[in-house]
């Protein structure tokens, strides 16, 4: 069921005002988070925010993990986008917009959305862009169903609750495990 929320008292709020995470690196994930969906929202991209953020915003915040399980040295943020075509140029605009080279990927002769992952590495963060997530097949039905918050009036799609478990299932990584858990508890009614 798709709301209308404002961003209070959720995981992710919580994450950026606990001392879990320092001062300065709270206010610079929120600004990236707004900034980066406010060019999305601009170049009506349809996309969700997925992963660890989405885990952040249902009540349990936890520290980026890498490939092997062990802490990473910078934020991974993932977006999940609606790999149609309109989307996709709409996401290549917005990635221009935000300073990336995405010329090359507009002139593609047999463009393939469904298949074009996309990840930036900046100084404090690192960025992806997924067409498709394991555990789910439609992104249509699940962005029926995701939470919209607003954060300084920008409107933030985030994946529900049951799809982000659905997704971690399908995963079945460690932290995906650990991650079913704490939310799991955190959410029970």
């Amino acid at each position: 069921m798709r709301s209308s929320l404002f961003l209070k008292n959720s995981g992710l709020h919580g994450m950026l005002q606990k001392n879990q995470v320092p001062p300065k690196v709270r206010t610079e994930v929120a600004n990236k988070i707004i900034n980066i969906c406010r060019v999305l929202n601009n170049h009506t991209v349809q996309y969700m925010v997925v992963g660890g953020t989405a885990v952040a915003y249902h009540g349990y915040f936890r520290w980026s993990v890498d490939g092997k399980g062990l802490a990473a040295e910078k934020f991974d943020l993932d977006f999940w986008y609606n790999p149609t075509y309109k989307n996709y140029f709409n996401l290549l605009n917005a990635l221009q917009e935000m300073g990336q080279d995405a010329e090359r990927f507009k002139k593609e002769q047999s463009p393939d959305p469904k298949n074009s992952f996309f990840r930036f590495e900046l100084e404090n963060f690192t960025i992806d862009y997924l067409p498709k997530l394991k555990g789910l097949n439609s992104f249509r039905k699940s962005f029926d169903n995701c939470d919209i918050v607003t954060l300084d009036g920008v409107e933030i799609s985030f994946l529900s609750l049951d799809d982000l478990i659905a997704d971690k299932s399908a995963q079945s990584r460690p932290q995906d495990l650990e991650d079913i858990k704490e939310l799991k508890k955190r959410n029970s009614k």
